[in-house]
């Protein structure tokens, strides 16, 4: 008979799974001691958001990541990041140790007890799809595939609470597992299809809206062999960015409403057919919600919903409409006409370096071995003019919108795919967040490059009408200087000169490099300036 978290580990690195990010507790000791002797290499992070952060970009990259943290003092201090990781559809696991059975029937008041030895799960309930207490020996295989079924589903975080006498017990291994979460029905699918098919057949300008469940659920080939096959422009959101190749000819740019570009705003609120595919109908995706998307012209295509004009077709997971869709024989094709591009709104600086100039090096700078994660912020809103070069190679908070993301993001990421050099773009308020999780990447030896908008204020708030609050305010210290104590390089960055200089001698460094670039305050990117309009006319109502 297999033993419980031994068996975990086992199955996830069946699939996939090469690393674990988590913090140690005495309630997750044992666990710990499982983890160690499993295939599975062990990440130790400085606090338990940053587990989260991590583990979160890693299963954006890999298909699943896994975060094994304590009981309450650990878990309930991840809660954040998993729930940016459910908002974004993120397939993270979480494993939390817990006080053993025994001990919860001979002792009331454990240390880390709250409410009730429950509490932490339910807590979990609301910020997974599914949680749940491995309590049993008979019923908790099928509650670990049911787990992972949720997962890889729906790509979205589970939670599995483990008490510390259940972590090496023997387990009945389930010899028939329920039915999946989700099965497609052949008749809707293809009454989905038809109707999808007579729409493009129909249509006269065509285009694809791409969205981040496209690389949530590995669709990329498919969706840029019907963009190929139907010839039509391509276009992404910013949560969805780099999930078609940038460089790809159909490729016109991100799509934001009217925060984003005017002209690719036009075609995709002109067309008469937007196929939407794994978007994310949020404020931040449409430009606070300024898209004036007719849904008498779209197909809308989730893993949540499949919805064709004002049709509902239940019962059709989005993988199986994608991959039947891109793979038709009946599929109209058109001559793509010259359509230009998308052009980054930036420049070179002449002086002192600015967020514009900093993007137009940063364009410069990044190729096909580039991974790029970014925090939120102005550093998101510069992501609409900043040109990736390959599928895939941007990844950013960009619904829930969490501050801290970036750094032991950009960790998880370098972990995942150790083929690219990753780069993290952050503000310096995110960056006081978690930014000490680089003792983590100097301890693993990774190398990621830091650049710092170093301008003393949360700019993306000072844009939004509030210039003369003082609670956009914040400290500010050397970074570059900081750098050199956690044991990597730092770079002072005034001028564009020696951003030019500093990204090119980090790229070579085997280890972590912070890009100190000091910008004025009101200095913010061409997005945010149209954005933060948006946002004042929200606030004001």
């Amino acid at each position: 008979m297999p033993q419980l978290a031994p068996h975990i580990f086992k199955i996830l690195h069946q699939q996939g799974v090469k690393h674990a990010f988590g913090i140690p507790g005495d309630f997750a000791l044992t666990l710990f001691d499982a983890l160690a002797a499993s295939q599975i290499t062990p990440v130790v992070m400085t606090h338990e958001p940053c587990v989260g952060f991590a583990a979160d970009a890693y299963a954006r990259i890999r298909g699943l990541g896994l975060a094994v943290v304590t009981y309450s003092v650990g878990g309930l201090n991840m809660v954040n990041a998993v729930a940016g990781a459910y908002a974004e559809k993120s397939p993270l696991i979480i494993l939390s140790g817990s006080p053993g059975i025994k001990e919860r029937q001979q002792h009331n008041l454990l240390h880390h007890k709250i409410k009730t030895f429950d509490t932490q799960r339910r807590v979990y309930e609301e910020v997974t799809l599914y949680a749940t207490t491995l309590n049993d020996p008979k019923t908790a295989d099928t509650k670990i595939h049911r787990a992972l079924d949720y997962a890889i589903t729906f790509k979205r975080p589970v939670y599995l609470e483990i008490p510390r006498d259940m972590v090496y017990a023997d387990i009945e291994e389930a010899e028939n597992y329920s039915s999946p979460i989700k099965r497609t029905d052949a008749d809707t699918l293809q009454e989905a299809l038809d109707e999808t098919l007579e729409m493009l057949h129909q249509a006269k300008s065509p285009v694809i809206l791409a969205g981040a469940e496209v690389h949530r659920f590995g669709l990329q080939p498919q969706v840029i062999a019907l963009a190929e096959k139907l010839g039509v422009p391509v276009c992404a959101t910013i949560l969805g960015k780099s999930v078609f190749p940038e460089a790809h000819p159909q490729y016109l740019g991100i799509y934001n409403g009217e925060a984003g570009d005017t002209h690719l705003r036009q075609i995709v609120e002109e067309s008469d057919c937007v196929l939407m595919l794994g978007v994310f109908m949020s404020d931040l995706n449409l430009g606070m919600f300024t898209a004036q998307l007719n849904p008498s012209h779209t197909v809308y295509a989730t893993s949540e919903r499949i919805a064709i004009k004002r049709h509902e077709y239940p019962n059709v997971r989005f993988e199986d409409f994608i991959d039947s869709l891109s793979s038709s024989s009946d599929l109209p094709h058109r001559e793509l006409s010259s359509i230009p591009k998308m052009k980054p709104r930036v420049q070179p600086s002449k002086g002192r370096i600015s967020m514009s100039g900093l993007l137009y090096e940063l364009n410069q700078f990044i190729d096909s071995k580039t991974l790029l994660v970014t925090d939120v912020g102005d550093t998101l809103f510069a992501a609409d003019d900043i040109q990736t070069q390959e599928g895939t190679s941007f990844f950013s908070p960009a619904f829930y919108a969490s501050m801290g993301f970036g750094v032991p993001g950009v960790i998880g990421a370098q972990l995942a795919d150790d083929s690219r050099r990753a780069i993290a773009l952050v503000g310096d308020g995110a960056f006081q967040m978690t930014g000490m999780e680089l003792l983590t990447a100097k301890r693993l030896g990774l190398n990621p490059i830091v650049i710092i908008i170093n301008n003393g204020s949360f700019a993306s708030l000072r844009a939004m009408g509030h210039q003369n609050a003082a609670f956009v305010n914040i400290p500010t210290i050397d970074y570059a200087q900081l750098a050199q104590v956690l044991g990597g390089n730092g770079f002072v960055i005034e001028t564009g000169k020696q951003l030019q200089q500093a990204l090119h001698t980090a790229r070579d460094s085997n280890t972590f490099s912070i890009l100190d670039v000091r910008l004025l305050p009101d200095d913010v990117s061409p997005a945010l300036e149209h954005l933060s309009k948006l946002f004042a006319k929200t606030l004001k109502g």
